[in-house]
């Protein structure tokens, strides 16, 4: 479908729905979830394991054929992985988090498309049968990005601010406030502290304007929409669609 072509009544009744799948069979799925979870495209994400949880306004995004994944395991030794993620992150489609040991992830964390993170190897290297092999937790301080297809291996700490270049693997510590690319990733810039970072958390400040401007946006996307025009398409598609 090259625009979306429902009309807006349909695009809210959409969107309720959504929000009542998420509250009564997604949230219930994690340890702990803060206020403001917003969930698009609930049935591609998978929650797996005990010791997941989320904050507030986390915004989880999948697609289909990227569902996106949330996995603990335990860790051979009688305990078990654990992630936590902060406050306003941003998830999109095709990210897995798997952990055996403990992954940590601050606020305003932004995760592009395709992002793997895993604190363990899986197995051992001799030990072929020996599961989930050597594990180190790793941290992502706040306000990190990740571009996409990055993958985070175990024991590795980002420093806050940072942003991970598209592809890059990161199989050691990456310092505060640089830009880092490559595998593996090292850095090859450092951010410029003097200039203000606007963070997710603004858009927050004040809930009530953001829910009118949300509103407002999906209203301009649909206004001109109609049932005859959108059951229309469903059945016999235009080029000019």
């Amino acid at each position: 479908m090259r625009r979306d072509h429902k009309p807006y009544a349909m695009r809210r009744l959409i969107n309720f729905c959504r929000r009542v799948y998420t509250r009564y069979r997604i949230e219930p799925q994690f340890d702990s979830v803060g206020s403001g979870l917003e969930l698009i495209g609930p049935r591609g994400l998978e929650i797996y394991g005990k010791d997941i949880h989320l904050g507030d306004h986390v915004h989880i995004s999948t697609a289909r054929g990227q569902m996106s994944r949330l996995c603990t395991w335990p860790d051979g030794a009688g305990g078990n992985g654990r992630i936590d993620i902060g406050s306003y992150c941003l998830l999109t489609p095709g990210l897995q988090i798997v952990s055996a040991a403990h992954v940590q992830i601050g606020d305003n964390v932004m995760i592009a498309s395709r992002v793997y993170i895993s604190d363990a190897d899986w197995h051992d290297i001799y030990d072929r049968l020996a599961s989930p092999g050597p594990t180190a937790p790793i941290v992502l301080g706040n306000n990190v990005w990740l571009g996409e297809g990055v993958k985070v291996c175990k024991g590795v700490t980002i420093g806050e601010n940072s942003v991970i270049g598209a592809g890059s693997v990161v199989a050691s510590d990456i310092p505060a406030n640089v830009i880092a690319a490559g595998n593996p990733a090292r850095e090859i810039k450092k951010l410029d502290t003097a200039t203000p970072l606007n963070r997710r958390e603004t858009m927050f400040e004040d809930k009530e304007k953001y829910e009118k401007t949300m509103n407002y946006l999906h209203y301009l996307n649909h206004k001109d929409n109609s049932f005859i025009h959108w059951f229309r398409h469903l059945i016999w598609p235009r080029r000019e669609d």
